[in-house]
């Protein structure tokens, strides 16, 4: 029987989810013009630049894993000391970290920007420019990282669904804005504006978090315990993601050494696609996330294993719905929605989308890992196998020149990972259950998922070329994964609330 934490999640999800509708066509729109203003070869320097200082980030993700773990562990033991001094820890690191990143990447990383991009010169003074914009604007996510994993960990999904609507009102806003202005350079006008809008949004965590948590007050003192905790687990956690980071930022400067801006056009735009749909399912799993943790720290660990399972099965579902219909009709999505569509745009899309399913199991198994505190082979082998991965792209590359081979590698490896990580969240908790997981949370979703691609494909036709077509398929797609989500994923006691509720709201009419 669902209880009142189930019925917390399922708000939350539904506000998580009515924001990423909200936002998620507009994102794309937004990629579109700014590839129309800027053009391919700008829009590719935009690309590899801006990924080049996010790549800088790592020892900010790293802290930011265990920010939001020991926050929510905080709040689910309920001792609020030592909440607050956990907040004053993070913050307090959050700024030294930035500082550090700054120097980091204004020395070594405008070298590489100077003199290793496959730019044209006359180009080169302009990628600096969005270079330190780019820069800039990771800072300001670096600071901010405390008050957004507090509003996450305190379950105010209403209010961070307003904030991520506001930052893409205002960064269509800025596209728009860049359609009817003239400037001097559109790529550097649009990197200024873009780390505008980072501010505001940064600006709007902090404020609505001295506002409504006391935790958030800065304390002069730091708990030694809560500092060797922290940065204990963020040591590990450094290691992964520099490992991630390595994987995210060689991938584009791999295209770019094989294949040019252009090819870089085409992997930026299919990381606007898979990070959008990615966005969009980790808004049901960061629902889930707080009651994870909270639920480890209380020491049940039987509730635990059902959020778990619930949060992959739901979040492989409702991705699902937009996936399916966009892998079958991906050339006439992008023929919409773009005027001019690099060359193998379509192809990554397509792979890029598959793997965005095993990104999202292994996501949920590194949340129940990071809820016991001990990540350290978590870290390193996880962290090792995408080292392993893009040496495996740079061979296929190398050897074969055909760029579609890397997004192939990472569809695999990803599972590959998610399943190791599984294994190791085993042997951290002994009443885990890997097989229920993996059956019930994983194949079950996925086989409706692939039941409902074979379905709208077949009867899709001819007329999956045409704008109807698609949302034909997408209708289809839709129908099947509802119904058989339905009598396969849902549990009976869940069925039978949902059905009462329908009952009791047609009786009012």
């Amino acid at each position: 029987m669902p209880t009142e934490n189930d019925k917390r999640i399922a708000r939350n999800t539904f506000y998580l989810y009515g924001r990423m509708l909200l936002t998620i066509f507009i994102s794309l729109y937004i990629s579109r013009v700014v590839l129309d203003v800027l053009g391919v070869d700008d829009y590719g320097i935009y690309t590899v630049v801006g990924g080049l200082a996010i790549g800088f980030g790592f020892l900010n993700s790293a802290m930011a894993g265990a920010t939001s773990r020991f926050l929510s562990y905080e709040i689910g033991t309920g001792d609020k000391e030592k909440l607050r001094s956990t907040f004053t820890v993070a913050l307090k690191v959050h700024i030294v970290l930035a500082v550090i990143i700054a120097l980091i990447a204004d020395t070594v990383g405008l070298w590489y920007v100077l003199k290793e991009l496959e730019i044209a010169p006359e180009r080169r003074i302009v990628a600096v420019w969005a270079y330190q914009f780019a820069i800039l604007g990771v800072i300001v996510q670096i600071v901010q990282v405390p008050y957004y994993a507090l509003i996450i960990a305190r379950e105010r999904m209403g209010y961070f669904a307003l904030v991520a609507f506001v930052n893409v009102m205002v960064k269509l806003g800025i596209v728009l804005l860049l359609m009817y202005m003239v400037t001097a350079d559109n790529l550097i006008s649009y990197s200024a504006m873009m780390f505008g809008a980072i501010f505001l949004m940064g600006l709007m965590y902090a404020v609505y978090c001295h506002r409504n948590f006391t935790e958030c007050r800065f304390k002069g003192a730091m708990r030694r315990d809560v500092v060797k905790q922290m940065v204990g687990f963020s040591a590990w956690n450094i290691y992964s993601n520099m490992c991630v980071s390595a994987r995210v930022q060689g991938l584009q400067l791999i295209l770019n050494k094989f294949g040019g801006i252009a090819v870089n056009a085409a992997s930026g735009l299919t990381t606007t696609v898979s990070t959008t749909l990615y966005s969009f399912a980790v808004n049901v799993i960061t629902a889930f996330r707080p009651q994870i943790i909270q639920q480890y720290a209380k020491g049940d660990i039987g509730y635990m294993n059902r959020l778990l399972e619930n949060c992959a099965k739901y979040s492989l579902l409702l991705v699902g719905v937009i996936i399916v219909p966009m892998i079958i009709g991906m050339d006439t999505i992008l023929g919409i929605w773009l005027k001019e569509v690099p060359e193998f745009t379509a192809v990554f899309c397509r792979l890029a989308l598959i793997a965005v399913c095993g990104e999202l199991v292994n996501e949920i198994v590194s949340i129940g890992i990071q809820s016991t505190g001990k990540v350290a082979r978590l870290s390193l082998v996880s962290g090792t196998m995408y080292l392993v991965e893009l040496a495996l792209m740079w061979l296929l590359l190398y050897f074969t020149r055909i760029p579609e081979a890397v997004y192939a590698v990472h569809l695999v490896l990803i599972f590959v990972i998610a399943f190791i990580d599984s294994t190791i969240l085993k042997t951290k908790i002994k009443d885990y259950r890997i097989l229920r997981f993996w059956t019930r949370g994983v194949a079950v979703p996925v086989g409706i998922l692939s039941l409902a691609m074979v379905t709208a494909w077949s009867v899709s036709g001819a007329w999956r070329d045409s704008f109807f077509g698609v949302l034909g398929i997408g209708v289809i797609s839709a129908a099947v994964i509802l119904a058989l989500g339905w009598l396969l994923a849902i549990d009976k006691d869940t069925r039978t609330i949902i059905r009462n509720k329908i009952l009791i709201k047609f009786k009012r009419v």
